[in-house]
């Protein structure tokens, strides 16, 4: 083996190896909080909607003119009410589920990616000494459901 890619092997892909294991942990994380977010926000936008409309039900109830329609705007504040804590419920849902995803991703990547070898991402020509990226759409495999508690 050449000497260059002697080094390569033994020095510098050790280097690269950890550099993408931090990588792609960064990239799982934020990620993940990404998705978190607009999710969380979108639940958040329909319990303050529905708070507004329970509310709005109770300011009618209070003008009603019979008992009746006031009973029917009680219940619709009620409905409404319960709809805005059952959404804020699932936002504290969210954030417990997308916590084991995220730690669960970033395992499997993490064991993915340290499993990899040289060969796996680059083309070692030893005659020349050159060292080129190998084009792939998939340098890991990640896509275990399973082990992400999915299935």
């Amino acid at each position: 083996m050449k000497k260059i890619i002697e080094w390569f092997l033994k020095k510098a892909f050790p280097v690269i190896l950890k550099l993408l294991i931090v990588y792609s942990e960064d990239i799982v994380r934020n990620l993940i909080k990404v998705i978190f977010k607009f999710m969380s926000e979108r639940e958040k936008k329909k319990a303050q909607e529905n708070f507004h409309i329970a509310k709005s039900m109770l300011d009618e109830a209070e003008k009603a003119s019979t008992v009746e329609e006031r009973n029917r705007f009680l219940f619709e504040a009620e409905f409404y009410k319960r709809q805005a804590e059952s959404a804020t419920k699932e936002i504290q849902e969210l954030a417990k589920e997308f916590a084991i995803i995220e730690e669960k991703t970033v395992k499997l990547v993490k064991e993915s990616t340290s499993k990899m070898k040289a060969e796996d991402l680059f083309e070692l020509n030893k005659a020349d000494e050159s060292i080129e990226l190998k084009e792939k759409k998939n340098y890991i495999q990640v896509n275990d459901n399973k082990n992400l508690g999915l299935e």
